[in-house]
């Protein structure tokens, strides 16, 4: 018999992109180009989240969605599955709240494309790293 998940966790990581908006607006957003190459990655992560709530939507299951940064143990009362979206990070330091009895499920946000196989950049701001 299969268990029933009724009570779901989505943490979800915050973007450089997010983080440069927030700066921005309290006006202490560093001056610099490469911002904008970053909302791209920004959406695409957007977009994995908003799929993995609309299928909790469309099972009809009640979820809380959370921030990393926001992330702590009073989340988990009740919690029957964790759902990491974002990378090896997210999905790292959201296990370290968990022990054995909840589950977690990890989803890579942004994961590499068949044509960024094999293309390396020692240093590339915009992309997860998992």
């Amino acid at each position: 018999m299969s268990k029933a998940f009724r009570n779901i966790l989505v943490v979800v990581k915050q973007t450089p992109y997010e983080q440069y908006l927030q700066l921005k607006s309290q006006g202490k957003a560093p001056v610099a180009l490469r911002w904008q190459r970053l909302k791209n990655r920004y959406e695409v992560h957007k977009t994995c989240v908003d799929t993995v709530t609309g299928l909790l939507n469309n099972l009809d299951c009640a979820y809380t969605v959370v921030g990393r940064e926001e992330m702590h143990r009073n989340y988990l009362a009740d919690t029957d599955l964790v759902i990491a979206v974002g990378g090896d990070g997210t999905v790292l330091s959201t296990s370290c709240f968990l022990d054995n009895s909840i589950p977690i499920l990890g989803v890579n946000s942004d994961p590499t494309k068949p044509e960024e196989e094999g293309v390396e950049k020692p240093k590339d701001e915009r992309r997860s790293r998992g």
